[in-house]
């Protein structure tokens, strides 16, 4: 009866050891499996992020820069309200009269007027098609040109100016001796003055780039050409004639005076005192 209890207690303790260590290796196993599936989907995330950025990244959108420019000449009626109405209509756009040249005939109505617009590039179009509304449209022109490669050169240019110069402090900060300061000084002060060059040009292009020009010619519907000067005949005319060649004469005499007068006061200059010199040389033996 002891050996029975005996062998029961051995045959448990060897059952209990073995279920410890199936659970030690299977909790072993499972532990070694997790860290290389956290491995695997650290490893899977950065190239899924990447590929997505590089699948949803898209190309810089690039602005063209445009510079236009146009004429149009418009007939009416009554020049002058015309011209109102364009100004107005000029303004209504956020644009400007540039310059302008008007005319008027003997009684101070306005026959013609040139204006030279500037007006926002986006409104250009709508600004032809107002203007044309003034009256009878008789000649249209438009020009446009592309500047995009300019600017964008000038702006990259600017940016590595900028870098330049302050390369060009920095080593102003470690010159010791006036040789070097001088040196630095005097190519710091030459890629400032290119710096604003640039920017000046760069400023011109925004402002052509962002206010096209429109030249507008306004004229008086059914106009007559001014007539020709009446040609004088006969006593008149000979007399006119007569008096012209008179002052053409006297005006090339009167030239070709000036042109000499400046060397006879150099030679009178001259010659009177030896005249006087000579005259003198003479009388001197005559009075011994």
């Amino acid at each position: 009866m002891g050996r029975i209890r005996l062998v029961a207690v051995v045959v448990g303790v060897l059952v209990l050891a073995g279920c410890g260590g199936a659970s030690t290796d299977e909790h072993a196993s499972s532990g070694a499996a997790a860290p290389a599936k956290q491995d695997a989907g650290a490893m899977s995330k950065p190239q899924a992020s990447a590929q997505g950025k590089s699948a949803g990244q898209d190309d810089p959108t690039i602005t063209r820069a445009i510079i236009k420019t146009g004429s149009l000449t418009v007939e009416g009626d009554d020049v002058s309200a015309m011209r109102q109405k364009a100004v107005t209509a000029v303004a209504g756009l956020d644009g400007t009269v540039a310059s302008e040249d008007t005319g008027s005939d003997s009684d101070g109505n306005i026959t013609r007027s040139n204006l030279v617009l500037k007006v926002p590039t986006k409104s250009f179009e709508t600004a032809i098609q107002q203007l044309s509304d003034l009256g009878k449209r008789l000649q249209i022109q438009q020009e446009s040109q592309d500047v995009t490669e300019q600017v964008v050169d000038v702006a990259s240019r600017i940016e590595s100016q900028r870098a330049s110069l302050d390369r060009m402090r920095a080593l102003m900060t470690k010159a010791n001796t006036i040789g070097d300061i001088v040196s630095v000084e005097s190519e710091l002060t030459r890629r400032e003055s290119d710096l604003e060059a640039l920017l000046a040009k760069q400023k011109n292009l925004s402002l052509q780039t962002d206010l096209a020009t429109l030249t507008l010619t306004l004229t008086e519907k059914g106009k007559p050409a001014p007539p020709e000067p009446k040609k004088d005949t006969g006593f008149v005319a000979g007399l006119k004639g007569g008096w012209n060649a008179f002052t053409a004469v006297f005006s090339a005499l009167a030239t070709a005076a000036g042109a000499v007068l400046p060397f006879l006061i150099l030679f009178a200059i001259i010659a009177v005192p030896l005249w006087r010199f000579r005259h003198k040389l003479r009388k001197q033996p005559a009075s011994q």
